[in-house]
């Protein structure tokens, strides 16, 4: 694994929710190295482990950092997770 930190930007899950989102991008990243991958890798979890329909979205965005995760549910209003990768 790489020297790479991770900032919760926002969150309206649990911590417990979080951690597993945080560790479905670190096993996505170490398996895959397409963006579109990775997204798939995670949706596909969310929804084994917490109930379809999630989505996730994963790239530069335009900012100057090198990625962005931003992954939600479809229905329920928490669920929303956002960060970034310096």
């Amino acid at each position: 694994m790489s020297n790479k930190s991770y900032e919760v930007k926002h969150a309206r899950m649990s911590d417990e929710m979080q951690r597993d989102a945080l560790q479905c991008v670190l096993m996505a990243e170490y398996m895959y190295k397409d963006n579109n991958d990775i997204a798939t890798f995670i949706v596909k979890e969310f929804d084994r482990k917490h109930q379809p329909s999630w989505y996730c979205v994963v790239g530069n965005f335009g900012s100057y950092l090198p990625s962005s995760y931003y992954l939600k549910h479809s229905t329920r209003s928490k669920g929303f997770f956002y960060y970034i990768i310096n």
